[in-house]
């Protein structure tokens, strides 16, 4: 079984509750899965990860319960910049794969594709409170952590290379003044306003 969740206007949750989500009616997008295109709605893994609809009063979010069977997942955000990129569209297609199949934090804004009518009985309002915890805050969240923390494991110098070229770019735009000795390979960055000065060792980007 796959947990996912999906936001509907307040006004609509409780004839959802009862009487379920047509397929013919709720899905959003056409994806090629399994050798044919099939009707989807999107659902989310997490339901912070719209976190907009998760704090207003006009949506609720449902809790589905539904057959892995019919639950796909793919990248939201290859699929949004597919529609002006046929190439990264391929690369959206390509990404979708069985809800069992994923990993979180695979994908920055992960969807979950249902590709069939929610009956009742699958379908409840959730309780923010008392329902199942959420074991991480957002996916975009866990996806940066993990990218970050595989750079940590694999290049001692990778704290100092991001704030290097954050300051760096930050020199550019005139907020800060930046000394470089190429020898020592320290850059001092002195922030105009505080007239903090901050040192960081230069990487050696080659490495990477």
């Amino acid at each position: 079984m796959a947990e996912v969740y999906f936001y509907i206007p307040a006004d609509q949750a409780d004839n959802a509750v009862t009487c379920g989500l047509k397929l013919s009616k709720w899905s959003d997008k056409e994806i090629w899965i399994d050798g044919d295109f099939k009707k989807c709605i999107s659902a989310l893994l997490n339901p912070k990860d719209e976190m907009e609809k998760y704090r207003s009063s006009e949506y609720k979010c449902l809790k589905l319960e539904l057959d892995s069977k019919y639950c796909f997942v793919g990248d939201k955000y290859l699929y949004q910049v597919g529609l002006e990129f046929p190439q990264v569209m391929d690369m959206y297609q390509e990404s979708v794969m069985p809800v069992d199949k994923y990993i979180f934090g695979s994908f920055r804004l992960p969807e979950c594709l249902v590709t069939s009518t929610i009956i009742e009985g699958q379908i409840s309002i959730l309780d923010k409170r008392l329902d199942s915890p959420v074991l991480f805050d957002k996916s975009e969240d866990l996806y940066v952590n993990n990218i970050l923390e595989n750079y940590k494991e694999t290049h001692a110098d990778f704290n100092d290379a991001l704030l290097y070229y954050f300051y760096s770019k930050l020199a550019e735009c005139g907020k800060v003044d930046k000394i470089e000795d190429s020898e020592k390979r320290i850059a001092i960055f002195l922030d105009k306003e505080s007239q903090k000065a901050y040192t960081i060792k230069m990487p050696e980007i080659s490495r990477y």
